[in-house]
C-alpha cells in the first residue's frame, strides 16, 4: 500500500475518524464478491491484520442492489466471519463500491481573498463549491480531489497556503454517481447495525492496493476486472486522474460460454475458471473436454469439444472490454513514460488476458493484488482481497479532499445509543 510523496495532506480527508490502535474495517461489495478486513494500526509501523471474510455475493447486478435481503445476509455474513477471527465488534465501515456507474467531472472554482494570504479553509471551500455543483445535478460526489491551484491566474502551485494573492483557483476533479444506487447501497449496510465511515469508488481501491509509489507518480491505467463491471482507473502525478466504469465483467463470459455452448451457468463458470483462455494457445484444437448439456438431469446429454473453441468464445468479450475501456479514456491514455497497466480482480487470473491486454493497450501490463498484511490473521487470496486492501490504503492516508460519507454517521456515543434502540426495537 502506497502513499505518493506529493500528495499533499490538506486535511480534508476529516471524516476518517479511526483512532490510532483502534480496530476499524473496510467492506468492499461487488457484483459477485465481498470482502471484510478489519485492522488497527500499529503505531507508526504500518498496519496489523486482524481478521479477514470472503463471501459469495447475492442480490447484485453491476454492483447495484437488486434484491436488498440477499445483500443484506450476504453483507451480515461476511462481517461476521471478519468478526469471529479477530475477536472483535464493528461499530463502522469503510465502504468500497463499483455501483452508480461513477465517472471524472472537473469543475473550476475560485475563493476571493482580497490581497490575505491563503488559509486552510480558502482550500476547503474550494472543494465544497465544487463538490456543491456537481450534486446540483442529481448526483453525489464520492471524492473531490484538488487537481491544480493557481494565485490571480499564476502558475500552477502545488500548495498555495500561506502565499498572498487576490483570488485563488482551483480545479477539481469529482468521483460522481448516481445518487438513488449510491444511497440503497448505504441504506443496507446501516440495516446491518454499521455506520458507513466512507464511501471509496472500488477501482480508485484498487488503485491504491496495487500501485507502487513510481507507478502513481509516472503514470498507470488500472483495470479491476469483476464480476459484473469492469472499473478503470488511471493515476499520475502521484493521485487519481480519471475514473470509470465498463458495463462488462467476468459473469458476462461465463452467460457467453453457457449460451454458445448450451450448458448451465455454474458449467460454464467451471469451464472458464479451469480451462477457459483468452489467448490461443498451443495444442488448444487438440485438447478434448467432454462437457454435460442442459437436458435429462438423469441423464443428461454430452458433448465433446475442444478447449480452442472456449477461446473463440471468450476472446471476443474480453477483447470487447477492452475496446470499450479505450473508447472511454479516448485522448487521456497515459503518455509513453507512464505506460503501465495493471490488471486486478477476478478476472484478472483468466489466462491469457495479460497478453490481449497488452495488445489492445499497446502497453506493458502485469497483475496487481493485494500485499500480504502482518497480524494474526491471513488473506488467502489476495487478488480477490485487493480492493478491500485498498479501502485500509486509504482510511491511512490523506489524498487532500472530501469522500462521501452516511449522513446518519454520528459521534460514537450517540451511534452507540442509536444502535441499542434499534436493537430494542427489534428484539421487544
Amino acid at each position: 500500500m502506497s502513499t505518493a510523496s506529493n500528495v499533499l495532506p490538506f486535511g480534508y480527508a476529516g471524516q476518517r475518524s479511526f483512532a490510532r490502535g483502534e480496530p476499524f474495517g473496510v467492506l468492499d461489495i461487488g457484483t459477485s464478491k465481498m470482502c471484510c478486513l478489519i485492522a488497527r494500526h500499529r503505531n507508526g509501523h504500518g498496519l496489523e491484520l486482524l481478521g479477514a471474510g470472503y463471501q459469495l455475493a447475492e442480490g447484485l447486478r453491476a454492483g447495484e442492489i437488486v434484491h436488498a435481503d440477499a445483500v443484506e445476509a450476504s453483507i451480515l455474513a461476511v462481517v461476521h466471519q471478519a468478526e469471529q477471527q479477530s475477536g472483535e465488534t464493528l461499530r463502522e465501515v469503510v465502504l468500497g463500491v463499483s455501483a452508480g456507474r461513477p465517472t471524472s467531472l472537473r469543475r473550476t472554482v475560485t475563493s476571493e481573498l482580497g490581497g490575505r494570504a491563503v488559509a486552510a479553509g480558502d482550500l476547503g471551500r474550494c472543494l465544497d463549491q465544487a463538490q456543491a455543483q456537481v450534486k446540483a445535478n442529481g448526483l453525489e460526489v464520492l471524492h473531490a480531489l484538488p487537481v491544480e491551484m493557481v494565485l490571480d491566474g499564476g502558475q500552477p502551485l502545488r500548495d498555495p497556503r500561506g502565499m498572498i494573492g487576490r483570488r485563488l483557483g482551483m480545479t477539481v476533479h469529482a468521483v460522481a454517481v448516481a445518487s438513488a444506487p449510491l444511497h440503497n447501497l448505504v441504506a443496507a449496510v446501516e440495516r446491518c447495525h454499521l455506520e458507513v465511515a466512507g464511501v471509496v469508488a472500488a477501482p480508485y481501491a484498487a488503485g491504491l492496493a496495487s500501485l507502487s509509489d513510481e507507478e502513481m507518480a509516472l503514470g498507470a491505467l488500472v483495470l479491476d476486472l469483476g464480476g459484473g463491471v469492469t472499473g478503470v482507473a488511471r493515476f499520475g502525478d502521484g493521485r487519481l486522474q480519471e475514473i470509470h466504469v465498463v458495463p462488462l465483467g467476468g459473469q458476462h463470459v461465463t452467460q457467453d460460454l453457457a449460451f454458445g455452448l448450451s450448458i448451465g451457468r455454474s458449467q460454464a463458470e467451471r469451464l472458464k475458471t479451469l480451462f477457459g483462455s483468452a489467448s490461443s494457445l498451443a495444442g488448444a484444437a487438440r485438447e478434448r473436454l467432454e462437457v454435460p448439456g442442459i437436458g435429462d438431469p438423469d441423464e443428461p446429454p454430452a458433448q465433446i469439444l475442444s478447449r480452442a473453441r472456449l477461446t473463440e468464445i471468450i476472446r471476443p468479450r474480453v477483447e470487447e472490454t477492452f475496446q470499450l475501456v479505450r473508447a472511454r479514456l479516448g485522448d487521456s491514455m497515459p503518455p509513453l513514460v507512464g505506460r503501465r497497466l495493471v490488471l486486478t480482480g477476478g478476472g484478472s487470473q483468466l489466462e491469457g488476458v495479460l497478453e490481449l491486454a497488452e495488445e489492445v493497450f499497446d502497453m506493458p501490463a502485469r497483475l496487481g493484488r493485494a500485499r500480504p498484511l502482518p497480524g494474526r490473521a491471513r488473506i488467502d487470496d489476495l487478488t480477490a482481497a485487493t480492493g478491500a486492501a485498498g479501502l485500509l490504503a486509504w482510511a491511512m492516508r490523506d489524498d487532500g479532499g472530501l469522500t462521501f460519507r452516511s449522513a446518519r454517521a454520528a459521534a460514537p456515543i450517540t451511534a452507540r445509543l442509536a444502535k441499542l434502540g434499534q436493537w430494542l426495537k427489534e428484539n421487544f
